[in-house]
């Protein structure tokens, strides 16, 4: 564990260091102190001049006050600078995380650990951390004193604060047990809220609301129970430090009071020790408590270690991809790209295949429709042309270039998607539509808004395309947040643009309008569209028609309908006399 602290440091071990550097020197000008106070008894029963050992007193406390400020401060922004790169960190790294990895994971339970439990470890790494260190250091500067002035009485002291270390240390582990089980049910409470607020209407249209209210306290219930578990056992740490201490106290005042009747111990130095003792009792305390929040913050690394042990996407691109020396990113032709999937072997679980050996082109300004039923693996092949995933064996080329020797960033940058289920963020109009485009111009922008039919509705709005969208588009309609997600992926200039059922929520209006500016789409862009609409498919120079992982069938719409009884079936519809279509 002090590992894994350690390499969490990094980056923030100097100014840490410095904090702990002040901290410590505030410290030693504290354990100082009853030697000072030892020379002002000294000199008093002495009747010796008082200026020097007062002056030197004075001193010594206000040298303590200053430096532990700028210590305290040091250390606040220490802690502030730790929070900032551990959540970059966290966030850049969950933000390129494999979709394979990404698909097991829960959303609210990754957000806790970017907030609260970086909160619980920069607690341990900074505060806790040097107050440990500096609270240590003062423990055995003042038992170091004590031992000079009185040996026997410091063995004494030593064996009853052994004792109490030796239960203290057990109840500590212990500590470090519960929090993992808190800071886990904390998570689990995060997930468990991102799920029903992200489709609380649905919630709500299935009267569902008082059955996950119960399942969220029953989590909630979970986290107090190894909350309280872990506070009682922190609660017995600290009177279990404070009764080490009296007893030390006590044991001072009895032996040393007898070694100064014997002559052994002088009066000031008793008091010294007395000073010492009482000094002890808060860094010993803190000491104990330290080691228990460090232990508290165990489960926090491990949940955080855990995120960085997932595979991003930057560890899967390949050697000849951005990043390698002498390579260079090719201009992008003005041309619409042509695609070529070869031989696509795919499955998201070993045993069980999606795709058994693909394969199809997208020439370019062509429009191709793959259709086929549900599961035949439609989805997946956009996917895997996005490269989510790697596929098993098999190649995707762009006009000829493999995705070997691309990069990622590269890759995508010549393709466009337009989802199934369409996802808006929170923003206006205007982020939405420029997201994958910040720099494009507001005539182009209005441009591809008439290509979606958007021109009007937006011309009317108070705000234009300054309108707030709401959380996940809410004060959208289906079909508006389809249209802005056409636009924009349009809005990027892609030079193939990948289409999931894009009139899937469309009316007939707006249904025919899009199919009709598909063709001209064709001239900046070639598209692949997975479509069940019988314009999308009536509009496609090609067909393909998907069918147990494989392109069952290859042609345009009149040639599968007169040729392929399966085609027939999947759209309802079969050859009339002549050649005419008939439902």
């Amino acid at each position: 564990m002090l590992r894994q602290l350690w390499i969490l440091t990094q980056g923030q071990r100097r100014p840490l260091g410095a904090a702990l550097l002040l901290t410590l020197t505030a410290a030693a000008v504290g354990v100082a102190q009853p030697l000072a106070a030892k020379g002002v008894i000294d000199a008093l029963t002495a009747h010796r001049p008082l200026l020097l050992p007062v002056a030197v007193l004075v001193l010594l406390l206000l040298a303590q006050a200053l430096i532990g400020a700028f210590a305290a401060f040091l250390l606040e922004r220490t802690g502030e600078r730790f929070v900032l790169g551990m959540r970059t960190g966290l966030v850049s790294h969950l933000l390129r995380i494999q979709m394979r990895a990404f698909d097991h994971l829960r959303v609210g339970d990754l957000m806790a650990r970017a907030s609260t439990d970086v909160a619980v470890l920069r607690e341990a790494l900074t505060h806790v951390s040097v107050q440990i260190a500096t609270n240590l250091c003062v423990a055995l500067g003042s038992v170091g004193a004590m031992f000079v002035m009185d040996p026997v009485l410091m063995l004494l002291i030593l064996g009853v604060l052994l004792t109490a270390s030796i239960v203290i240390n057990g109840l500590a582990a212990r500590v470090g047990r519960a929090s993992m089980t808190l800071q886990t049910a904390v998570g689990a409470i995060s997930a468990g809220l991102e799920r029903v607020l992200s489709a609380l209407r649905t919630v709500r249209a299935n009267r569902a609301e008082q059955r996950e209210i119960d399942h969220l306290a029953a989590l909630a219930h979970r986290a107090y129970d190894a909350a309280v578990h872990s506070a009682r056992l922190t609660a017995t740490i600290a009177p279990a430090a404070q009764m080490a201490i009296n007893a030390a106290f006590v044991l001072i005042l009895l032996v040393g009071a007898a070694r100064v009747d014997q002559g052994a111990l002088s009066l000031g130095a008793l008091v010294a020790t007395l000073l010492y003792a009482t000094q002890l009792t808060g860094p010993v305390t803190e000491l104990m408590e330290g080691i228990a929040s460090v232990n508290r913050a165990k489960g926090a690394i491990e949940r955080i270690q855990e995120v960085y042990a997932l595979p991003t996407e930057d560890s899967t691109t390949l050697t000849l991809g951005r990043g390698t020396p002498g390579w260079q990113p090719s201009p992008r032709p003005p041309a619409p790209a042509a695609l070529e999937i070869r031989d696509l072997r795919f499955g998201y679980s070993p045993d069980s295949p999606v795709l058994r050996g693909l394969s199809l082109t997208v020439p370019p300004h062509a429009l191709v429709a793959l259709v086929g039923p549900s599961g035949a693996g439609k989805s997946t092949v956009l996917a895997l042309i996005n490269r989510f995933y790697e596929p098993w064996s098999g190649s995707i080329r762009i006009d000829g270039r493999p995705a070997a020797e691309l990069s990622l960033k590269e890759w995508r940058s010549h393709i466009g998607w337009v989802e199934q289920d369409c996802p808006i963020l929170h923003g206006t109009l205007r982020d939405n539509l420029c997201y994958a485009a910040p720099d494009t111009t507001d005539d182009r922008l209005w441009q591809v808004l008439g290509l979606v039919n958007l021109t009007h509705k937006i011309h009317h709005l108070p705000a234009g395309l300054n309108t707030e969208v709401g959380e996940r588009g809410v004060r959208l309609s289906s079909g508006e947040r389809q249209r802005i997600a056409i636009a924009r992926a349009v809005l990027a200039r892609p030079r193939l643009l990948l289409m999931d059922e894009p009139t899937a929520h469309l009316d007939p209006a707006n249904e025919a309008a899009l199919t009709v500016n598909m063709h001209d789409l064709r001239q900046e862009c070639a598209l692949l569209v997975i479509a069940h609409r019988m314009s999308t498919i009536e509009a496609a120079d090609t067909v393909v028609m998907l069918s147990n992982g494989t392109a069952h069938a290859t042609g345009t719409y009149a040639e599968l309908l007169r040729t392929h009884r399966g085609f027939q079936q999947l759209t309802g519809r079969s050859p009339g006399i002549n050649g005419t279509r008939r439902p």
